[in-house]
């Protein structure tokens, strides 16, 4: 092991990228955050290759900068990631990049590919996948199994929060650095022009946000919110990618309570964020593991955020917000407390959401990071590295080798 502490290269990189379906994308958050991360290691001098996934709307034109190579993957929920890992990997290894960036830990097993040919290998290891419903017994043991080896297939392993690096720290004795998903600056202003055109007021309706997974717990707000007196309605954003019961639960809540009001995906990002901003309470129910970006975002554009109270959510949004539960549920609770808050204590605690994502996520110090960690890899042909960064809390910068 490795632990390194050391300015930022200057020098340039070879970097090859897989694990996301490409660039750019909304669609969750690791490709969410590479469509900002992959252009700024290229304005930073870095040559970036993103091997993308067919069908995606992704083809071989490069975009800002980053060069797009299309590699096959077999289709269907549950093949597709570990289809396209393998032969992203092998592609990957042909074109002899100096390091490789691999996201999702069900890669890990891929990154052996790089790692046993003298190839380095980043591997962001994002969240706890094997606990998500979504997913069959079968993918769970899949996604725990790779978080179990992750830390011998890869040069390092990136966490995105000292929480996460708590977990594979503790639970498969693996180090990893601490560097979060980042926001960058919004090119947008407040304005309820694109709220009331869903017959929506500034401060008049609660939000919650996210794909309709069972572990976001969308459906299961909205059933506290249907069983209360509460008066404003709850608008629901977001979908999913397959035959969701999440999806199916919120359409009978709201054909029999007209205060749940899904609205579907919103593609327009400044309509995203007014929604968010223009909201009584930004309700934030993600349950599974590490910095949510759409918790970051709701900070940004100034939302008040109420979040489901677990080690994560608390790691992202610190005391700039409120928590509930759902077991037992205070929801209701939380919400009527918010609500009772006066206009000046509302702004305040708005003012401090955004000031903590301007000090704790902004891009210049998460791309620095990963560039150093980047490098640090490129130069380590044998062994692991882990660097100390300003993210990391006293326990889990103790380094702990195999």
């Amino acid at each position: 092991m490795t632990t390194l502490d050391r300015p930022t290269p200057d020098r340039s990189l070879d970097i090859g990228v897989y694990g996301a379906r490409g660039v750019p994308s909304t669609y969750s958050g690791y490709e969410t955050f590479l469509t900002t991360l992959l252009p700024e290691l290229v304005r930073r001098g870095d040559r970036v290759t993103i091997y993308c996934r067919p069908g995606e709307g992704m083809d071989e034109q490069d975009w800002n900068g980053v060069q797009r190579r299309v590699v096959s993957a077999v289709g269907g929920k549950n093949l597709n990631t570990l289809s396209h890992g393998l032969t992203a990997g092998l592609a990957a290894r042909r074109h002899r990049h100096d390091v490789l960036l691999v996201v999702n830990v069900a890669n890990a097993p891929f990154c052996l590919i790089g790692r046993r040919t003298g190839q380095p290998v980043v591997l962001n290891v994002d969240g706890q996948e094997w606990l998500r419903d979504k997913w069959g017994p079968l993918a769970r043991a899949v996604f725990h199994g790779s978080a179990r080896i992750a830390h011998r297939c890869a040069t390092a392993l990136i966490a995105d929060c000292a929480a996460m690096a708590d977990v594979y720290r503790d639970e498969f004795r693996a180090p990893s650095t601490v560097i979060p998903y980042c926001q960058p600056d919004l090119d947008w202003s407040a304005d309820p022009a694109s709220i009331r055109r869903h017959g929506l007021e500034p401060g008049g309706y609660l939000l919650i946000a996210g794909r309709h997974n069972p572990e976001n717990n969308l459906d299961r707000v909205a059933e506290v919110v249907a069983a209360s007196s509460l008066p404003l309605p709850l608008v629901v954003l977001g979908t999913a990618n397959y035959d969701s019961p999440v999806t199916r639960r919120l359409e009978q809540l709201a054909a029999a309570d007209p205060r749940i009001r899904p609205l579907g995906h919103v593609g327009d990002r400044h309509e995203f964020f007014d929604l968010i901003h223009h909201a009584a309470i930004h309700l934030h129910g993600h349950s599974v593991g590490g910095t949510n970006p759409s918790l970051v975002e709701a900070m940004a554009a100034g939302g008040r955020i109420c979040a489901l109270d677990n080690v994560f959510n608390r790691n992202t949004l610190g005391d700039a917000g409120r928590y509930f539960r759902l077991d037992p549920p205070d929801l209701v609770g939380a919400v009527e407390a918010i609500l009772a808050e006066g206009t000046e204590d509302d702004l305040l605690i708005r003012k401090a959401a955004t000031e903590r994502v301007a000090r704790e996520f902004s891009v210049d110090a998460v791309v620095d990071a990963y560039r150093q960690l980047l490098h640090a890899a490129a130069d380590t042909r044998r062994g692991t590295v882990r660097l100390p960064t300003q993210w990391s809390t006293p326990a889990e910068t103790v380094v702990r080798g195999r």
